[in-house]
C-alpha cells in the first residue's frame, strides 16, 4: 500500500509538469495524509518517498510529521505545507 502511495505522488507531481492547470496543492496534501493514515503509529523511522531528479532521497518524519530532503552536506527538514510549495515552484521533483 506505501508503495501505491508513492507512486501516487510521483504520478501527480509529473502530471502537474505537463498539466499546471490541474488542481495539485490540495491532490498533493491529500495523498501526503493517506500516506500518514496508512503508517502504523509505533513506527519511528523515516519513510521513503522518493528520489529527487538529482538523486536526493526525500523522507517523511512521522515523529515531526514533516518532510525531510537529505543532501550530502546537511538535511532540509521542511513542514508539508512548504514541501508542496517547493513542488510547485519546481523544486525537489521525482526523477
Amino acid at each position: 500500500m506505501q508503495h501505491d502511495i508513492q507512486n501516487e505522488l510521483k504520478q501527480m507531481i509529473h502530471s502537474y509538469k505537463y498539466k499546471p492547470y490541474l488542481p495539485f496543492w490540495g491532490e498533493v496534501y491529500f495523498i501526503l495524509y493517506k500516506f500518514k493514515k496508512n503508517i502504523k503509529e509505533e513506527q519511528k523511522t523515516n519513510l521513503f518517498l522518493y528520489k529527487t531528479k538529482a538523486a536526493t532521497p526525500v523522507f517523511y518524519l512521522p515523529d515531526d510529521g514533516k518532510i525531510c530532503i537529505e543532501l550530502p552536506e546537511f538535511k532540509i527538514i521542511i513542514t508539508e505545507e512548504e514541501f508542496i510549495d517547493n513542488l510547485l515552484k519546481g523544486r525537489f521533483w521525482p526523477e
